[in-house]
């Protein structure tokens, strides 16, 4: 793992290094002074830390070993896997991010993990409404003198929501497609001393029905003084079950930050550090009340005014486009498709579309990796680039949906990811039974003109306005969705003949 500031205060340098620091300790050896043997050489000790951390020993170090490291390091374990070590890499108002030696990544609020980063089966991407999590009040609350009447005060249920970013339930590894997905959590507490109970279900729905649940009870250890989550084990999602965290040595606590709000920075081109060119987490670290726990970072993004010229031209490009066709079904006497071309249009310039050079972000992996941590190129902006998060999720929005026969659509992630869905035979009641899409999903839903009554040179307009649907602007007032078509259940209008 690279790049994490607890390595770079341990090893006196200002900055991380983009390269592995174990290398780094490496190179200040000379492996012909036999003082780089000396157990107190500060260099030897930092290896043989991290040896600890990152070898790979068959199984985690005990306690006693641990417990002798000068940064906060915690056991983790899933359900079905060994015992290994997540170490502190950074911490901040949106989060503390623990990694383990193959970079998988949790992040912690208060003890609570809400978000993951590359683990294998499944990710945590989006926790929310952590403001009201009554965790965070016993916590908040412990140190007042009369502890047993302020922790009663606590809440004893919440209601929240979580996304899993997971791949599809027909997984093709050659061609490999993912979903993000939402749960409705629902949960109880209560505390006995310093343990804390949670039980609750997790549900998702498909138009009001529900399609999975998935009950859980979690529990929280708190330290002596209540301050602390000192170790717990809770539900992380429907394929990684249960994760148990048992801290040896401790994070500061976070401090509570209330309601989230969106995120919006302006990050003046230049450069800093001898020439050097800015990367996003740099605007990031140096403006941390920007940030929430639950920030909603699939919906970030980053705009340039060089970026807007070029990505206006395109929109012209596709309206005109979109003209031509209603124009063809005119000529042809189509009044239906006419119309549904009229909508399409109306609702196209009314999209609050604005290009981006990133949809989406993962912070635990801005942090260590160079993918999402972009470089703010002065050649890609003029002036300034400007960065943009939502303070929460939106709820999944259905765009065009004028003709009611379309056999396929489009639904568009927050993080840009584009997956086309094909109806299901039998008819539900509406379009997020037909494609199996939850209304609570984040993203949008785009029905298009049906694709067999597409004239020639046309037939690819479905496509390319999902592609421009990623572009899709969530830390801005959103359109309003597209009132859908109103049909009885099995039946829908019928067909006009395929073009050919």
């Amino acid at each position: 793992m690279s790049g994490c500031s607890v390595f770079s205060d341990l090893t006196g340098s200002n900055q991380a290094s983009n390269q592995p620091q174990s290398s780094q300790v490496d190179s200040n050896l000379d492996p012909n002074l036999d003082s780089n043997l000396d157990p107190n050489n500060e260099a030897t000790a930092l290896w043989r830390s991290l040896d600890l951390l990152f070898g790979e020993a068959p199984e985690a170090p005990p306690r006693s070993e641990l417990s002798q490291l000068p940064y906060p390091v915690s056991y983790v374990e899933f359900d079905d896997e060994p015992r290994s070590i997540l170490v502190l890499g950074a911490t901040g108002t949106h989060g503390q991010y623990w990694y383990s030696a193959g970079n998988e990544a949790l992040v912690r609020w208060q003890g609570r993990v809400i978000r993951t980063a590359a683990l294998k089966r499944e990710n945590l991407v989006h926790s929310g409404n952590l403001a009201s999590d009554p965790l965070s009040c016993h916590l908040s609350k412990s140190n007042n003198q009369n502890n047993n009447q302020s922790t009663q005060q606590c809440p004893t249920s919440w209601q929240r929501s979580i996304q899993i970013h997971r791949p599809v339930e027909h997984f093709n590894a050659h061609q490999p497609e993912y979903e993000i997905v939402s749960f409705s959590l629902t949960s109880q507490l209560r505390r006995t001393g310093n343990t804390l109970i949670e039980e609750g279900e997790a549900t998702r729905t498909i138009a009001g029905e529900q399609v999975e649940q998935h009950s859980f009870t979690n529990s929280f250890e708190l330290s002596s003084n209540g301050e602390y989550v000192i170790s717990s084990r809770q539900w992380l999602s429907p394929k990684h079950g249960y994760v148990t965290l048992d801290m040896v040595n401790l994070a500061g606590p976070n401090a509570p930050r209330g309601e989230s709000k969106n995120a919006l920075i302006g990050m003046p081109v230049q450069t800093i550090n001898g020439n050097q060119v800015p990367r996003l987490n740099d605007f990031v670290s140096a403006l941390p009340n920007q940030f929430y726990p639950d920030t909603y970072w699939l919906g970030a993004r980053i705009y340039s005014d060089s970026l807007d010229e070029r990505f206006e031209r395109r929109r012209a490009g596709m309206l005109k486009r979109l003209r031509m066709l209603a124009q063809v079904y005119t000529h042809d006497q189509q009044p239906e498709l006419e119309a549904q071309a009229r909508e399409l249009i109306k609702q196209f310039q009314s999209w609050p579309l604005r290009a981006s050079y990133k949809h989406g972000l993962t912070p635990a992996l801005m942090q260590t990796t160079l993918e999402e941590n972009p470089k703010l190129n002065p050649h890609d902006a003029d002036e300034t680039y400007e960065f943009a998060a939502p303070g929460r999720s939106q709820n999944l929005q259905i765009v065009g949906g004028a003709a009611p026969s379309a056999k396929v659509a489009w639904h568009i992630a927050p993080n840009g990811a584009i997956r086309r869905l094909e109806r299901a035979a039998a008819l539900g009641l509406s379009w997020q039974q037909d494609f199996g899409v939850s209304e609570n999903d984040p993203g949008l839903l785009f029905v298009g003109i049906n694709e067999a009554e597409l004239p020639k040179g046309f037939r690819d307009i479905n496509a390319q306005l999902a592609m421009f649907l990623q572009h899709w602007n969530y830390a801005q007032p959103s359109a309003q969705p597209s009132a859908q078509p109103s049909r009885q259940q099995g039946q829908e209008p019928p067909q006009k003949g395929a073009r050919n």
